[in-house]
């Protein structure tokens, strides 16, 4: 640990975490503690975070500070990078930062996605949809990195609101969900965009039931963006871009010719999830989940759930519909339809309790890197959080 050649208090000083003025205060009051006393004792006097503690007292303090931002916490870890929550330094407001990862900042195809994904949050002003504050780029010792500023909504995922739950959810608080989803993501198609990576884990619930959509990196938009999204598709191929549990027979096919009934097929996927705590195609290998999405019969979410009408049942068969013209039409008629069987529900999490969950599971998590084609092991029926997302990667280099 670095405290075993510089005083815990030496390290704080050079972070430069706290005002002059506090520091001077707590080192008055709790000078005669070092080391982990010492920062045990500062976090609760509620001066640092047990974050900004650890990687203090191991001589990283240098990274708390990114651009006019300093960390405070994890949010959470993606297939791109890490998300933190961030004060701004000169306003103290919070908000979520996310940075591109270290393995990929000189990677072409995962920098343009990270982009695309800022440059399209940034389009964003709708109250279900997470607006993105600012795009920009570190220079650091080993070259530039990437980051965005995006609002904090102290919220926990779809996916995360399943294992909470211990199975399905309720179908009232499913739908309401689905249709606050469907909201935002008819504000998207309206401005002639398509997400096409809608699942649980790009959807957040707050406490009291609001839920925010995120990760606009795979979003296809007009040709202002055509060039990066082509280089995108070039990279990683048409294939790939999309999750396997989640992706429409036709964007796996090309995701270029894809329309606003592509995030439909999607999101019927993630409302079935959220009613039965299940993948609709719980298949071995990301190829084979892909062919189910093409050619087996839709499953039935009354059949896995008794608790869920033959009426939503009904909606989400027709949402999973292999022909695009047999699904409904637009994100207002899901709106629609889903709508009678909604009802907001709050919901029972602590956010600081959750970002502790994020953080220890985090430091257990390992990332092999992968290609596209290669199986996804530990694929269980059930819904779970690694095992069900496949962040498109860059092919491995031979």
């Amino acid at each position: 640990m670095a405290t075993a050649t510089k005083s815990f208090w030496e390290l704080l000083h050079r972070s430069r975490v706290l005002e002059p003025g506090r520091e001077e205060t707590l080192r008055a009051t709790l000078g005669n503690l070092d080391g982990l006393e010492a920062a045990r004792a500062v976090v609760q006097a509620g001066a640092i975070t047990k974050f900004q503690a650890e990687l203090i007292l191991n001589g990283h303090w240098r990274k708390l500070k990114v651009g006019n931002f300093l960390l405070r916490d994890i949010l959470g870890y993606g297939g791109m990078g890490t998300a933190y929550v961030a004060a701004d330094i000169a306003t103290r407001n919070l908000v979520a930062l996310k940075l591109l990862g270290e393995a990929f900042r000189h990677e072409p195809g995962m920098r343009t996605r990270f982009q695309l994904e800022g440059r399209c949050g940034m389009q964003m002003d709708h109250p279900c949809l997470v607006r993105t504050l600012e795009l920009g780029k570190l220079e650091e010792l080993y070259g530039e990195t990437d980051f965005m500023v995006m609002e904090l909504f102290p919220g926990v995922t779809l996916l995360e609101g399943i294992h909470f739950s211990g199975g399905p959810l309720s179908q009232d608080a499913a739908c309401d969900a689905t249709v606050q989803a469907a909201q935002g993501l008819s504000y998207l198609h309206q401005r002639g965009m398509v997400h096409r990576d809608v699942k649980p884990d790009n959807i957040l619930i707050d406490a009291d039931g609001n839920v925010k959509l995120l990760d606009f990196g795979l979003t296809l938009a007009d040709n202002s963006i055509h060039d990066d999204e082509f280089s995108l598709a070039m990279i990683f191929g048409h294939d790939c871009l999309g999750t396997a549990d989640y992706i429409p027979p036709e964007q796996s096919e090309d995701s270029f010719q894809v329309d606003q009934r592509a995030d439909i097929y999607s999101l019927g996927c993630t409302l079935y999830a959220a009613l039965t705590a299940k993948r609709p195609f719980p298949m071995p290998t990301r190829a084979e989940t892909v062919k189910a999405h093409h050619q087996l019969p839709r499953p039935r979410a009354d059949r896995d759930n008794p608790k869920v009408s033959s009426e939503v049942a009904d909606v989400v068969e027709r949402m999973m519909a292999i022909k695009v013209d047999d699904r409904p039409g637009s994100m207002g008629e899901v709106i629609r339809l889903l709508t009678p069987f909604s009802r907001r529900r709050r919901w029972s999490f602590n956010f600081r309790d959750v970002l502790a969950t994020r953080r220890k599971q985090g430091r257990k998590r390992t990332r092999p890197q992968r290609s596209a084609a290669s199986p996804q092991s530990a694929r269980s029926t059930d819904v779970a959080a690694r095992a069900e997302t496949d962040t498109p990667q860059p092919p491995a280099s031979t």
